[in-house]
């Protein structure tokens, strides 16, 4: 019974960390398409931040997003579910997440076609704001959350 109640603080001091940095996330993203070579081209702003929304702060928002909360079906893409999508992986990537998303992190290397875009999201019409489209590479973050052993393979058995 011990050992119910305590799996029962963690799972839940766990999900409450969880929900507080998602809300601390302000930023807003919408898929512009699915490429063949496993990217996703994504817009993303941050409607708090507006105009002094920065490049390295939105490639990072970015590369959190698919792992942490995917990304809606818009515009012809469908949804992209969360990398991360059990507490166990939340927690393994935890230990990462600082060193991940450092100025040197291995974040970086996942996005490609950083640039201001010229459209608006449809939401918005506010020319102040910086809108940027990014492509993330979401087969080599997989690939690299399997080869650290922070997620499991595809192809592993249940």
């Amino acid at each position: 019974m011990k050992f119910y109640k305590i799996t029962l603080v963690v799972l839940t001091v766990g999900f409450l960390n969880l929900s507080l940095k998602i809300t601390d996330n302000k930023y807003q993203i919408e898929c512009i398409s699915l490429e063949t070579d496993g990217y996703l081209s994504l817009k993303i702003w941050n409607p708090t931040s507006g105009n002094s929304y920065k490049l390295d702060q939105a490639r990072k928002d970015a590369v959190h997003s698919i792992l942490y909360s995917g990304i809606a079906g818009t515009n012809g893409c469908t949804t992209q579910k969360a990398i991360l999508n059990s507490s166990e992986e939340i927690e393994k990537f935890k230990k990462i997440e600082k060193e991940f998303f450092s100025a040197k992190g291995k974040w970086n290397i996942f996005t490609r076609s950083s640039a201001i875009e010229t459209t608006l999201p449809l939401n918005i019409s506010d020319k102040k704001w910086k809108v940027y489209q990014i492509s993330v590479s979401k087969d080599a973050i997989r690939k690299y959350l399997e080869e650290n052993q922070i997620i499991k393979s595809l192809n592993t058995g249940f």
